[in-house]
């Protein structure tokens, strides 16, 4: 056994508890013997230092606290609105990604969602025309008759709304710093989703108890020697984008050198009204556990890509948002390492917090649209993909730093204990870009990566990093990356 369920008896408990094949109980075992992780149910037990833990206490007292719990949502860029718990339709702020507007809680549908360690466990869904109000106090899920009113979906084959309510509640979860809960997201009468309650100590209804016990079961009886084993030897991938602009600096389509597929492809953006335009070239290299390996495989790509694009005039430009409406991602692919809460929270305090301190001037300007903590996708093959960086193929100094910081966390999450980003102070500075507040960070995070006995085999790509980010030394987004890299622009 890996996990403890550590409770206070809480209302409804009995149903999950007597569903449970993990050891459970009000107080957590003493002693070195004890399982490795602590899940926490309800807010009235410390955190354990010595121990890993779902669900922190700090976390699940923020998430109580609708007005806080609504300001952190907006800073990742969730729009929401937390309905007052005395009913009736009045309004509230809520966050849009175009700044602060009044909403009204009319809902064409609404979702409840719950989740556990960054998983949706099923979709409940309930239609209706217009919904006017909330019933006062309500759960989440059910309560005063409203278990009938939902009817059970599933994830399998979710509609375009319920596919999207289930990644909006998996990213308020992480959002919030908790690992599990029950999320209600509505559907407004023009197609914008917006959070309408997180419940960190769910009321629990027969079926969301048997949801939950089977995820926690999961959870729990894997074997750490069997984790272990699994891991392996970390393997990266990358798919960085850039983009082609002509001497007046407007943007060439890639689509017109490169087909979707293939190692240098082209992506798309999402215009108003769902149309798709394939702007973004993007490179593909051949994955490799070894940094150095897949640096040489990614500059490959590059001379590819150099011989498909016929306009020799044509300049190459990463980072953020080097033109304004076309944020570019340096995407990272992981694989041999267990998808957890723990390695998402370290990769991004690790490496996304740190690298904020190069940042150009227009980098920021894709968040929290894109780059938004805790951004994954999860891979058919089995590993997934960290989605919260910009493109760092800005050069080859910062791209080596960042794919030798990734494989160096990745491979050592454990020991990555600080998580300077469950500050919502930390957070804001993440959005804002202020680099001086996290500067101040970096020795302290940077002393763990020294630590870890793998470090020295990539000192030599991460020292370099680790000076840019000391002097704060922005990259340009308008600069032509080809010269930085060796390559001709020439035919």
């Amino acid at each position: 056994m890996r996990a403890f369920l550590l409770h206070s008896g809480e209302p409804t408990l009995g149903m999950l508890l007597e569903r449970l094949r993990i050891p459970h109980g009000t107080r957590a075992p003493e002693g070195g013997e004890g399982p490795v992780v602590t899940i926490h149910w309800g807010t009235y037990h410390p955190d354990r230092c010595d121990r890993e833990v779902l669900q922190p206490v700090k976390s699940m007292l923020l998430a109580a606290n609708a007005r806080r719990a609504m300001e952190l949502l907006e800073l990742h860029g969730i729009d929401c609105f937390l309905e007052k718990q005395g009913g009736g339709g009045d309004k509230k702020v809520g966050h849009t990604g175009s700044g602060m507007r009044r909403q009204d809680n009319r809902w064409s549908h609404r979702f409840v969602v719950p989740v556990f360690h960054l998983q949706a466990l099923s979709l409940f869904h309930k239609t209706q025309t217009v919904f006017y109000g909330g019933q006062a106090g309500e759960s989440l899920a059910a309560r005063n008759g409203e278990e009938a009113d939902y009817t059970e979906i599933g994830r399998e084959q979710p509609s375009y709304y319920g596919a999207r309510a289930m990644r909006e509640a998996v990213k308020a979860i992480y959002a919030l710093g908790l690992d599990y809960g029950v999320v209600r997201i509505g559907v407004r009468t023009d197609g914008s989703l917006a959070v309408r309650g997180v419940e960190a100590v769910p009321l629990l209804t027969p079926r969301l108890a048997e949801l939950f016990a089977e995820a926690m079961n999961r959870y729990g009886e894997m074997p750490e020697e069997e984790k272990a084993a699994k891991r392996g030897d970390v393997m990266l991938g990358a798919d960085p984008e850039f983009l082609l602009l002509n001497r007046q600096g407007k943007v060439a389509f890639a689509s017109r050198f490169a087909e979707k597929d293939g190692p240098f492809g082209c992506d798309s953006i999402v215009l108003p009204g769902r149309r798709k335009i394939f702007a973004l070239a993007e490179l593909r290299p051949q994955p490799s556990t070894d940094v150095r390996e897949l640096v040489i495989h990614l500059h490959r790509t590059m001379q590819l890509a150099a011989k498909r694009i016929s306009d020799t005039e044509l300049i190459w430009v990463a980072g953020g948002m080097p033109v304004r409406g076309f944020p570019l991602g340096g995407h990272i692919h992981f694989s041999g390492v267990e998808l957890s809460s723990r390695l998402l929270r370290a990769l991004d305090n690790y490496v996304a917090l740190p690298l904020t301190l190069l940042e150009g001037e227009t980098t920021g300007a894709r968040k929290p649209r894109y780059g938004f903590l805790g951004d994954f996708r999860r891979q058919k093959h089995g590993g997934f993909e960290y989605r919260v960086l910009p493109s760092w193929m800005v050069s080859p100094t910062v791209t080596k730093g960042v794919l030798a910081l990734a494989k160096l966390v990745a491979g050592s999450d454990r020991a990555l204990k600080q998580r300077p980003l469950s500050d919502p102070e930390v957070v804001k500075a993440y959005y804002r870009g202020d680099k001086e507040r996290i500067r101040l960070l970096l020795p302290s995070l940077w002393r763990d990566l020294e630590r870890i006995p793998e470090y020295g085999r990539h000192e030599g790509y991460l020292l370099p990093l680790r000076r840019m980010m000391l002097r704060m030394k922005s990259w340009n987004e308008q600069d032509d990356i080809r010269p930085k890299w060796k390559i001709s622009p020439f035919r």
